[in-house]
């Protein structure tokens, strides 16, 4: 079935522009027996989108039906027995009407009322239709509705709409070449080469109940739910159940056994309720793909920490030595100097070939207070330097190429599990080119980041091998 599936997509991608998503998500929707809902403003082809959908199946029953505010129910469900009437018997006579169905493509679906939405609920949730004191079985897949907006607040709207799994927005086309494609083309002369058949759905059906589900997929399912409930947005048990058997039914036309994360971004066009959600659920679901692999933060961390402390462990260094008097203790390091002037605030300090005793802090009023070292050797002829020691060097250095060589390993690693996924991605036809791009720009970001750890470790070589002349 793989092969029609991608046979169907193909064409119906070359018949509508800009509905990559839109394609994909109506042919998985039919397959799992779930409902989509197109929104969007008028001339967006929803409705020739739907109907086209239904030809994918062969040896169906389709029902297509425009609904207003004065739909009547013998209109969706079939006009009143007149035979069963006379022998006091309420039935509706449902041949080529929406119980005997297996697609339907119900436009302005939102315009449904009162009189038909009890029943609507009925066949949409448990595909039973209660045809007076019989209960009918519904052989129903797939409903496809259109609307132009969203629903009004309304009770029994709300239940309708959580009805419809799949939900897309459908706006204008916006490539120009596509726009040309678009007016100059016949996609209303659509007719598949292959179609799926009843039979073959239902096997499939069968076949996805043995697929299992990841660990960490449902780990990610449970972090999505407790995040979309910390914000206050509530997404029904029904509707994760029934993700997850899509996501099962997916896997299982790919022949998978498990269904993994690069299954997740699917549930993008499940978990929105507002069209301005969607941008933000894609990059989530994309971001948890490869949630859970190598991570280098900590490794970002530490190696920007370590540039930093280069930076401070590096020390003026005096061409002359300083002496402490009160303990005959000679300094070129300004480091240590300050470090032994604050635990020994009342001793003193002469220049080299001078008698002059200074503080480097003041401890008494009238202390002299060390002047500007930079200046008094600049003067001298003999300049300060900022640079580091022998020892700290060695060991900064000594660090650098242990983060280099960690660095070559966990690149290695990166590149070969972006591979692994990539092969994953390629096998996961039901995922649009978008999708894979979101999915590998998360990787090329890592790749981007170990560029960015690479070059602030030679920074850090080069700091810890420079040695600058301080100018007074």
């Amino acid at each position: 079935m793989t092969s029609k599936f991608l046979t169907l997509g193909n064409e119906l991608n070359r018949s509508f522009k800009e509905r990559e998503d839109e394609i994909a998500g109506s042919l998985l929707a039919m397959i799992s027996g779930e409902h989509v809902l197109f929104i969007g403003p008028p001339g967006t082809a929803k409705s020739m989108l739907a109907r086209e959908m239904c030809k994918c199946i062969e040896g169906g029953n389709f029902f297509y039906y425009l609904l207003t505010r004065f739909t009547t129910p013998d209109e969706i469900f079939g006009p009143l027995s007149l035979s069963s009437l006379q022998a006091d018997i309420f039935s509706r006579k449902v041949d080529g009407y929406l119980p005997t169905a297996n697609v339907s493509f119900l436009d302005e679906i939102f315009k449904a009322n009162s009189s038909i939405l009890n029943s609507l609920l009925t066949i949409l949730n448990e595909r039973k239709y209660h045809n007076g004191s019989e209960i009918l079985d519904v052989p129903l897949f797939s409903v496809f509705g259109a609307s132009n907006e969203l629903p009004e607040e309304n009770e029994s709207l709300e239940a309708l709409y959580d009805r419809f799994l799949f939900r897309y927005y459908v706006g204008y086309v916006q490539d120009e070449t596509n726009f040309v494609e678009l007016i100059m083309g016949h996609a209303e002369d659509f007719s598949p080469s292959v179609r799926l058949t009843i039979d073959e759905i239902t096997d499939l059906q069968r076949g996805a109940v043995n697929v299992s589900i990841d660990d960490d997929v449902l780990e990610s399912v449970v972090a999505l739910r407790r995040e979309f409930r910390s914000n206050g947005v509530t997404v029904s048990d029904r509707r994760w159940k029934k993700m997850l058997w899509v996501l099962r039914v997916a896997s299982c036309s790919l022949g998978r056994k498990s269904v993994d994360k690069t299954m997740l971004p699917l549930l993008q066009h499940m978990l929105w309720n507002r069209p301005e959600e969607r941008t933000t659920i894609r990059k989530n679901l994309q971001a948890m793909v490869i949630s859970g692999g190598i991570n280098i933060e900590r490794e970002q961390k530490d190696i920007k920490d370590l540039r930093a402390s280069a930076v401070m462990v590096k020390d003026f260094i005096l061409p002359k030595e300083v002496i402490c008097t009160s303990c005959q203790v000679p300094f070129v390091s300004w480091k240590r100097l300050q470090e032994h002037a604050m635990d020994h605030s009342d001793h003193m300090y002469r220049f080299p070939d001078g008698d002059e005793l200074y503080q480097v802090w003041r401890y008494k009023v009238h202390s002299r207070l060390l002047p500007n070292l930079v200046e008094v050797f600049g003067k001298m002829g003999h300049p300060v330097r900022l640079t580091m020691s022998e020892g700290d060097r060695e060991l900064y250095l000594g660090d650098i190429g242990d983060f280099e060589d960690e660095l070559g390993v966990l690149s290695a690693d990166l590149e070969e599990e972006r591979a692994a996924l990539l092969r994953s991605l390629d096998s996961n036809h039901w995922l649009t080119p978008g999708d894979r791009e979101g999915i590998l720009a998360q990787y090329d970001v890592k790749m981007a980041t170990m560029s960015e750890m690479r070059r602030s470790l030679q920074e850090t070589r080069t700091i810890a091998l420079s040695e600058d002349v301080v100018e007074p």
